[in-house]
């Protein structure tokens, strides 16, 4: 692969002079605080109401803000619809959700190891069943809870939805029933049928299904805590094993147990044997219970005869079951062989080719920096995916695309509402994608203007001539349309990227091939900029320290 595809390229060798460099040490303008401003106050109680809030919000740093919001711009947003909206609503890509989803992995975890043991072994202590069965349920309840107070991202519509009554529809149709299921009321039905404690005891077997839980806190949080697609696998297939083989083992035990409070045991039963009856002790018990259930599984032979009903049925179950976790555990692992193998080889191979590259080039270690961050960005957005995606589809799904992607760039433009709307559908074809990282110069004062520049997401700041900074420009705004119908423009006005930046671009030759049908078209888009520039305001330095950020700043008139 040609590495250097990945790198910006310049048609022509720039002229090195001995001009003065302006270094750029603008910084971001002051953001308002919004959850200030809606819980004013230093007391405790409004200092932890903020803290709370805070913790309720779009987390910043969340791994999926960067994936499902794209810039600085709309995560503001997202945090001022949050709070004007639905303020008591949880993001689902906050700072709260991370630590309650880590806390409810661990937690259920635990709880479906104690269960079955609490159920076999312990049943008999009421006291104990209750009072730990009775924690484990007020924990998950809160975590139902939870889920009707917590947005969710629509892939869909690409949005996070927070309204509380959509949140609590979708909740409902969806796994509600399953989490609901663990946590029955099992005291009420014991008061309601006489001597009905161990059968409704059985019902806590449900809480097995919160197995589901596990799997899918811990492929939100597998971003978070930054762990492999592979690793993430292993564990997940380590959990359900050990779960699986846990509830066995207690099966094993408890099923014999339940036939023996109906008063239908026999004396072939298998915890009625010898060597079961010598082990008086709980954990020699269950050695012997996971042992069985070892067998089971793997469907090799009892060294303890099965002559009961009760016991042939079990291990038929557990044998069925042991056939399907061993054709499970062939596709994880030949699932994990197939990650590993395109991962390493795709992964080892670009690194190991960029990092040669830079050492024979003897790059600087900032430049080598900056290159890995550009191509790690480039990744990230998936560029040569996009466009392969284009090049295969057909030319109607690639028009539709182009359009949906590009013509809310070009409608936002001044000088395109006079043109045929058949031209502006025709530039979207034009436009080409750059990738500027912090600190490059994306325009410089006194060079010649060549094209149009649409911001699809990042920031810029704006200098004049002498180095003075303007202003900043976001998503969506636009610089330089004056050098597309006039050939004599020139900037007085300096673009550097303020953090990593992805530029729609429109150059001047491209945008003359498409009016070219049209002779007249260029004389009155000319006149219209000149009207334009004449009566546009020009920047006046003594508001250098405006804090908005405007959609749209003229470069060719912008005072020294």
């Amino acid at each position: 692969m040609d590495l250097m595809a990945f790198v910006p390229h310049f048609t022509e060798v720039p002229i090195l002079e001995h001009v003065p460099v302006t270094k750029h040490k603008c910084e971001q303008p002051k953001e308002e605080d919004e959850i200030m401003a809606i819980r004013k106050g230093n007391r405790i109680l409004d200092k932890l109401s903020r803290w709370f809030m805070r913790q309720r919000v779009l987390h910043k740093k969340h791994p999926l803000t960067r994936w499902c919001v794209k810039s600085t711009t709309a995560v503001n947003y997202e945090i001022s619809r949050h709070l004007k909206s639905h303020p008591y609503m949880i993001h689902p890509f906050s700072s709260f959700r991370i630590v309650w989803d880590s806390i409810m992995i661990i937690f259920t975890f635990v709880a479906l190891l104690i269960t079955p043991i609490i159920i076999t072994f312990y049943f008999d202590e009421l006291f104990s069943y209750f009072v730990i069965n009775d924690i484990i349920n007020i924990v998950f309840l809160c975590d139902i809870i939870m889920w009707f107070f917590t947005g969710y991202y629509d892939n869909q519509t690409k949005l996070t939805v927070l309204d509380p009554m959509i949140v609590a529809r979708k909740y409902l149709q969806s796994y509600f029933l399953i989490d609901f299921l663990p946590i029955l009321p099992i005291g009420i039905f014991i008061f309601i049928i006489p001597n009905s404690i161990w059968y409704c005891a059985t019902l806590n077997m449900m809480k097995l299904l919160r197995i589901r839980n596990i799997l899918a806190c811990s492929k939100r949080l597998r971003d978070v805590y930054k762990i492999y697609f592979q690793l993430h696998k292993i564990l997940q297939t380590c959990v359900v094993i050990i779960i699986c083989i846990h509830w066995a083992a207690c099966l094993e035990y408890y099923v014999p147990l339940s036939v023996y409070v109906l008063g239908t045991l026999s004396n072939e039963s298998w915890i009625n044997s010898s060597y079961f009856q010598t082990k008086e002790t709980i954990a020699k018990k269950y050695l012997v219970c996971l042992h069985r259930s070892l067998i089971a599984f793997s469907r090799s032979c009892h060294f303890l005869n099965m002559k009961t009903k009760e016991d042939i049925i079990l291990n038929m179950i557990l044998m069925i079951i042991g056939c399907f976790g061993a054709i499970f555990l062939l596709t994880q692992f030949s699932q994990l062989i197939t990650t590993f193998h395109i991962t390493i080889k795709y992964n080892l191979k670009l690194i190991a080719q960029l990092l040669e590259y830079m050492r024979y080039k003897e790059l600087p270690s900032s430049l080598q920096l900056r290159l890995l961050t550009f191509y790690h960005y480039r990744n990230k957005k998936a560029f040569e995916r996009n466009q392969k995606i284009l090049e295969e589809v057909s030319p109607y799904l690639r028009e539709e695309i182009i359009l949906h992607n590009y013509l809310k760039f070009l409608q936002n433009v001044e000088l395109f509402k006079h043109l045929p709307k058949n031209i502006i559908i025709q530039l979207t074809s034009a436009l080409q994608s750059e990738i500027y990282i912090a600190g490059d110069e994306i325009v410089k004062a006194g060079t010649r203007g060549e094209a149009l520049y649409f911001i699809s997401s990042g920031t810029v700041a704006v200098y004049n001539s002498a180095g003075k900074e303007i202003c900043h420009l976001e998503d969506e705004s636009y610089f330089g349309e004056i050098a597309l119908v006039m050939d004599t423009e020139h900037r007085i006005a300096t673009i550097i990227a303020v953090e990593t930046c992805e530029i729609y671009v429109l150059y001047r030759r491209d945008f003359r091939r498409f009016i070219a049908p049209y002779p007249d078209l260029l004389n009155r888009l000319q006149n219209i900029a000149l009207e334009n520039l004449n009566q546009s305001l020009l920047i006046d330095p003594e508001n250098l320290e405006l804090v908005f950020m405007p959609q749209y700043v003229n470069i060719s008139t912008i005072q020294q």
